[in-house]
């Protein structure tokens, strides 16, 4: 389907217009953006290996899972409409992002929206993507209401017109 395509071209493209951003991460090191698609991924369980020995003892080591995966954006297909049999089809994807900054100051939102202003701009200047997709107006953005110190969380929302599938039957 065109719409898992689009994702799968849209992930990618995150990844290289965000290739040398660095956020902290939760463990307190910079790391690069991690992108997703349509969902986070299920935290795994640290195998007994990495968990500290004094932890297994105690008894105190079955809800460790392996590191938040923060920075993050998920790209996510959200609906999509084929107005009718000629028109091109419209695919609309919502990008979540989640940051961690624990700095008194209370900044991250600032991190979120340099997430969001780098994208669009990379859409604004080019709107096509792979050739294949382009990015529609309105473009709309949004970070979160709710205190969620020290994690912040915004999204953006692109819609796309995507080359619509064509009747091949002449005398259908």
């Amino acid at each position: 389907m065109v719409a898992a395509l689009l994702q799968d071209d849209l992930a990618d493209e995150l990844k290289e217009i965000l290739k040398d951003f660095r956020l902290k991460d939760p463990r307190g090191n910079l790391s690069g953006v991690n992108v997703f698609r349509q969902n986070l991924p299920i935290p795994e369980s640290l195998m007994q290996e990495d968990i500290p020995e004094e932890l297994l003892e105690n008894g105190l080591a079955d809800d460790i899972t392996a590191e938040d995966p923060y920075p993050y954006i998920v790209v996510k297909v959200a609906d999509g409409e084929i107005k009718d049999e000629s028109s091109a089809q419209t695919v609309n994807t919502v990008l979540q992002i989640g940051v961690f900054e624990d700095a008194f100051e209370k900044q991250g939102h600032k991190d979120v929206m340099n997430i969001i202003s780098d994208i669009y701009e990379r859409f604004a200047k080019r709107p096509v993507l792979n050739g294949r997709y382009t990015v529609q107006y309105p473009v709309l953005w949004t970070l979160q209401e709710e205190e969620s110190y020290p994690y912040y969380f915004g999204g953006i929302y692109l819609s796309w017109e995507v080359a619509a599938v064509r009747r091949e039957d002449r005398f259908a």
